[in-house]
């Protein structure tokens, strides 16, 4: 154990988990709350066209999968607001569109044979300073606005409709929260790529409204849960010599259906 300790890529990985927690713990929440978990996951998912779209053209993956699922967020964002009844089909297209133009934009890419599994399973062992960095002032955006916005996001959350009577601004709300959902969705792509991201942004959120019902606990909470989930996956991985990101998404799969089953039990008590 302390031989692992002595070595830096643990340290930036731990690190990494930490930041990355606190994206789970409110992004999350966000997405779980607003029951819009599955618009995370077409986000994701269609992000993979930004990064066949920036290694066509020669640019940062990571910058063109972020542009790309800002633009497509936004898209959502007013298809959520103008048809709302058909938001599932919109996602649905959006997420075999990005997977399927990422695919054939690579296809086209000159001279590239590089394997694009760490984009679609992650690698948080080589996360670089930049990318931590990027992840540490996206954290410190997201709790300031959460922060400052906390009422309005809360009643935009679970009464949008009372919000927009009382005057709050719900549009501009709306679009803000979907880009924060496809950038937190980005930053959290070191860690389990773009195929795994969803379960770590929305499990532990969901673990901790299954036990509270208030939106500031379910965001701490889930970032406890988060960070824990991925400091033992981190370390198990490591032991088992098997995939860091997917060996958190499967604890976390584990932890939820051990919720589940305290939750069924306390309530079969009651």
């Amino acid at each position: 154990m302390l031989e692992i300790m002595s070595l830096k890529f643990v340290w930036m990985a731990l690190l990494v988990s930490f930041l990355v927690s606190i994206v789970s713990g409110v992004i999350g929440s966000i997405a779980v709350a607003n029951k819009k978990v599955f618009v995370a996951g077409s986000v994701a998912h269609s992000a993979f066209g930004g990064v066949g779209l920036a290694l066509f053209c020669g640019f940062s993956p990571t910058l063109g999968a972020m542009l790309f699922a800002i633009l497509l967020a936004l898209f959502l964002s007013w298809a959520n607001r103008h048809y709302q009844d058909r938001l599932d089909s919109y996602m649905g297209a959006i997420w075999a569109f990005g997977m399927a133009l990422g695919v054939v934009l690579i296809d086209f890419t000159p001279g590239y044979n590089s394997d694009i599994s760490s984009y679609l399973f992650g690698s948080i062992i080589a996360v670089s300073d930049e990318e931590a960095q990027a992840i540490a002032v996206y954290d410190v955006i997201l709790l300031c606005f959460v922060g400052v916005y906390y009422r309005q996001i809360l009643g935009f959350l679970y009464d949008e409709a009372f919000c927009r009577v009382q005057g709050v601004g719900t549009m501009w709300l709306n679009r803000i929260i979907f880009v924060l959902i496809a950038i937190g969705v980005v930053m959290s792509m070191s860690v389990a790529g773009l195929i795994l991201v969803l379960a770590i942004l929305c499990i532990p959120a969901y673990i901790a409204q299954l036990f509270v019902r208030s939106l500031r606990a379910m965001m701490f909470i889930g970032f406890v849960l988060s960070l824990v989930f991925m400091w033992v996956g981190f370390f198990l991985a490591y032991w088992l010599n098997i995939s860091p990101g997917a060996c958190i998404v499967l604890l976390m799969c584990v932890g939820m259906l051990i919720a589940l089953g305290c939750k069924y039990l306390l309530q079969k008590e009651v």
